[in-house]
C-alpha cells in the first residue's frame, strides 16, 4: 500500500530499483479498470483475484532485471517509521508509563480532559498508572 509513504521516499526507490524494476504507479480507478479488461482477455491468469484484493493506493513493481529478493532488499532499506495519523490502522500497541512527566502542575488539565489519571509529587506531574493510546489493528482516533 503506497499511503502515507513521502514523495522524497518512492523517488529514492525508483531511483535505486533504475535498470533492475519498473515501478508504476497510478490511477486506483484506472489500475482497476486495466484489471478488469486483462481478466475478460486472460481469464485464466487471476487478475480478478489481484483487483479484488487492491485496497487503498497501490502501485506495481515488475522486476525486469533482478530477483524478487533483490526488490524486497531495496524497498526494507527505506522503510521509515511516522507519526499516527488520524484514521490509519495502528500497527503496534502504545501506552505512556506511569510515572513523572517531568510537566509541572499548571498543564493537569490536559490530562483531565483525556481522563488520565495523575497526582502531583515533587513539583511536577506524575501518572498514577500506566495509560493506554494505540492498540493494535484499531484505528488511531483523533485524541490519540
Amino acid at each position: 500500500c503506497a499511503d502515507f509513504v513521502a514523495s522524497k521516499q518512492m523517488q529514492n526507490i525508483r531511483m535505486e530499483l533504475r535498470g533492475k524494476a519498473v515501478v508504476l504507479m497510478g490511477k486506483n480507478t484506472l489500475i482497476r479498470k486495466g484489471l478488469e479488461m486483462g481478466h475478460a482477455v486472460h481469464p485464466d491468469a487471476g487478475l480478478d483475484v489481484l483487483r479484488s484484493n487492491i485496497r487503498g493506493n497501490i502501485g506495481f513493481i515488475f522486476a525486469t532485471n533482478c530477483q524478487l529478493d533483490d526488490i524486497r532488499e531495496i524497498l526494507g532499506k527505506h522503510v521509515r517509521d511516522s507519526a499516527a495519523k488520524s484514521g490509519q490502522v495502528a500497527k503496534a500497541n502504545l501506552s505512556l508509563p506511569a510515572g513523572p512527566t517531568g510537566m509541572d502542575p499548571s498543564q493537569t488539565a490536559f490530562f483531565q480532559a483525556l481522563n488520565i489519571g495523575t497526582k502531583i509529587v515533587k513539583g511536577q506531574i506524575e501518572l498514577v498508572s500506566e495509560f493506554p493510546i494505540l492498540k493494535k489493528d484499531e484505528r488511531v482516533s483523533p485524541s490519540a
